[in-house]
């Protein structure tokens, strides 16, 4: 196998050389190369290079995938005098300046802001719901250890609802970073729907408040733990933060721009915009509820489960995620889309360990190995999609299988998912938080996705020449 110092080698080669390179950087699998000219590299040649697994051409950058070995091969590249600019998260590739408005383009806008700002939550949503899980396994519960009132579980709970209550903050400063305003102003306008005693309103019957002597009621609702009132106030305030800031003199601006910014977003996001959003959350909630209680509902969750990687893939379990998030908010529970994707977690892994154990040929058997491990143990997908499924087309039908039986073993025993963003072998943290047969149905059906995978691999996943290294 190659070493990182001649991959980094070959790849600035292949990318036209260090006078083709303007700077690079990397993000979790990935060189992003911002070069003078795109026309250069061959597409080929670079995924010919011993360590490579393929290209991109996204979001204005030429992208080489490596894997999770990337930060060792840009640090070689960096001391062959290629200006870098670090790491950075994976999700960035943004909106072309020049924007057409077209159906699809408002589309690819849509679910790249959505992306932009709900995906850096995962961790919090992540980190909230383990602590509600750990209530969960030693309460009454799971294990039975201590009651209800045991101050350890008053702490699970206190720190679960810190990290939902307050969502609509973190959510304005997120999609403010995202849309590239003040990310503070967004986050003070999420505070602002959450604000105590405008909360209180929203709770008690036979109350009202009107703005600047308007003749109508501010629409009361409770906007804790939501996303979209928010993620449909923060656009509307940067249109309005950028227009304000171009006709303000520069002398006045930084007092005043966010006051009148503010004075404008209040009444259009209390009136208009959040109301709106909340509408629209409890839409989508019901929409979830009264799927999940129909065939089509394990149909759905059958259909996710088995082309999971397929969506990642092309991009598209950006929109389906995103409002399964968003409706998570909401809940604290995914019995549809979230779940699906979990139950699947190791079809991939299956898939993988069969085409290791099958392989023949030493060096493939290694790299094989090798992607087999990162993606069971760290959740690192890209090697194994990359070195194995777009490699070999074959390996597709175990995930296939695996992600159907899987979806639909957790579909007819209504799996519940509580704990987003556990990953790899963690994944089954995500079913603890309720009665154990949640958590052992939960497990069975990844068990099940995973055998199917193995299996429908070990059969069809590899033909011979391919096994021996020859295709």
């Amino acid at each position: 196998m190659a070493d990182n110092k001649q991959i980094a080698a070959d790849v600035l080669a292949a990318v036209g050389g260090k006078e083709n390179v303007k700077t690079v950087i990397h993000c979790a699998t990935r060189l992003r190369f911002n070069l003078a000219d795109d026309n250069l590299p061959v597409d080929e040649d670079v995924k010919a290079i011993k360590g490579v697994l393929g290209v991109m051409k996204q979001g204005g950058m030429y992208q080489v995938i490596i894997g999770p070995t990337v930060p060792d091969v840009y640090a070689e590249l960096t001391k062959l005098g290629i200006g870098g600019g670090g790491s950075v998260d994976e999700n960035l590739d943004d909106v072309p300046a020049k924007f057409e408005w077209t159906p699809k383009n408002m589309l690819d806008a849509v679910l790249n802001y959505l992306s932009g700002a709900v995906v850096p939550l995962v961790p919090v949503l992540m980190t909230a719901g383990l602590f509600k899980t750990l209530g969960a396994i030693f309460g009454p519960t799971f294990l039975n250890l201590i009651g209800d009132d045991h101050p350890f579980i008053f702490l699970c709970n206190m720190v679960y609802n810190a990290g939902f209550y307050f969502m609509p903050i973190l959510a304005g400063f997120t999609a403010g970073q995202k849309l590239k305003t003040s990310p503070f102003l967004c986050a003070m306008m999420g505070a602002v729907l959450i604000e105590p005693s405008f909360a209180a309103l929203a709770g008690a019957e036979g109350t009202g408040l009107s703005l600047f002597g308007l003749p109508v009621p501010i629409p009361l609702f409770g906007y804790s733990q939501t996303l979209i009132p928010i993620l449909l106030c923060v656009p509307v305030l940067a249109f309005l933060e950028k227009k304000i800031s171009a006709v303000m003199p520069a002398a006045v601006r930084t007092i005043f721009g966010p006051f009148l910014t503010m004075l404008i977003m209040i009444p259009v996001g209390l009136y208009a915009l959040a109301p709106l959003g909340s509408l629209l959350g409890n839409a989508v909630a019901g929409f979830f509820s009264w799927l999940g209680a129909t065939p089509l509902g394990w149909l759905a969750i059958m259909i996710v489960a088995a082309t999971y990687p397929m969506l990642v893939l092309t991009g598209m379990h950006i929109g389906i995620m995103g409002i399964a998030i968003a409706n998570f908010g909401v809940t604290g529970s995914d019995g549809m889309f979230l779940m699906a994707s979990a139950v699947q977690a190791f079809t991939a892994s299956g898939v993988g360990l069969a085409v290791a154990l099958r392989m023949k040929d030493p060096e493939q058997k290694s790299l094989c190995w090798g992607y087999f491990i990162t993606q069971f143990l760290g959740g690192v997908g890209e090697p194994l999609l990359y070195g194995v499924f777009l490699r070999y087309k074959r390996p597709w039908i175990g995930t296939l299988l695996g992600g159907a039986a899987a979806g639909l073993y957790a579909a007819i025993t209504h799996v519940t998912l509580y704990t987003m963003g556990a990953s790899a072998i963690f994944t089954p943290l995500s079913f603890m938080g309720s009665e154990q047969s949640n958590f052992i149905n939960g497990c069975i059906a990844m068990a099940i996705g995973m055998a199917v995978a193995f299996v429908s691999t070990w059969f069809f996943g590899l033909t011979k020449e391919q096994a021996e290294g020859k295709e």
